[in-house]
């Protein structure tokens, strides 16, 4: 499942730090209210059991 949220209704919560790759990638440093949740939609499994996100700047 993709979550959609409003970065800046997660406050400082909200930290974005280098992955693995070096591009910046948001973590959450404390409790999600569900009613942060703008929208949803559904990552299925790919053929290699890795979930399938699609465009996530959509």
């Amino acid at each position: 499942m993709v979550l959609t949220l409003e970065s800046g209704a997660l406050g400082a919560a909200l930290k974005w730090e280098p992955s693995r790759g070096g591009a910046l990638f948001p973590h959450l440093y404390g409790p999600l209210d569900c009613r942060q949740v703008v929208a949803t939609r559904a990552a299925p499994l790919g053929a290699d059991g890795l979930p399938q996100l699609g465009d996530l700047d959509a």
